[in-house]
């Protein structure tokens, strides 16, 4: 769903914000830019970020650590 229309179901509750796995695999900018078009959209509402599929076994656990600590906002 665009994330357009999850900001406006946002304005009656809770959305999730599913960023695609495989920007978890690829880490550096395509991870940044995918966290952070999820976050800029959905950010201010009630959200709950979270992975479309779950982390895949290709998954570096250093994009792993990446993700976390940007939507935490250490690493923006």
């Amino acid at each position: 769903m665009p994330l357009s229309f999850a900001a406006e179901l946002q304005k009656d509750g809770p959305v999730q914000g599913n960023l695609d796995p495989m920007r978890v695999v690829a880490g550096g900018q395509s991870l940044n830019d995918g966290i952070d078009a999820i976050l800029q959209k959905l950010g201010n509402g009630p959200l709950i970020f979270n992975l479309g599929h779950g982390i895949t076994p290709q998954a570096n656990p250093d994009h792993v650590t990446q993700l976390v600590a940007r939507v935490l906002g250490t690493n923006r």
